[in-house]
């Protein structure tokens, strides 16, 4: 599991740098939704990586770690973002 990861980790970074020239520099919607689906679906699989695993059980107070948060944060904002986003380019 851990190759895959890293792999995911680096299209994770190479697609989240692209989706953020391509809002500066492009105003293209397409290319814009496939790198958001991209970062969406590579920092959900990440995220769940990471809650396997440090489960909650094992740690002291519940607490999670950096990579946890980041990677819960950067899904939940990008999946709502990502939802909206690709509804209005659809219609």
């Amino acid at each position: 599991m851990e190759p895959v990861v890293r792999v995911l980790n680096v299209v994770f970074w190479v697609a989240a740098a692209l989706l953020v020239a391509s809002l500066v520099l492009l105003d293209v919607p397409v290319v814009n939704a496939v790198l958001m689906v991209a970062v969406v679906v590579c920092s959900g699989a990440i995220a769940w990586y990471e809650f396997r695993l440090n489960p909650m059980e094992d740690t002291e107070r519940g607490e999670w770690t950096g990579r946890q948060l980041f990677y819960g944060l950067v899904f939940t904002i990008t999946f709502f973002v990502a939802f909206l986003y690709i509804l209005t380019v659809i219609f």
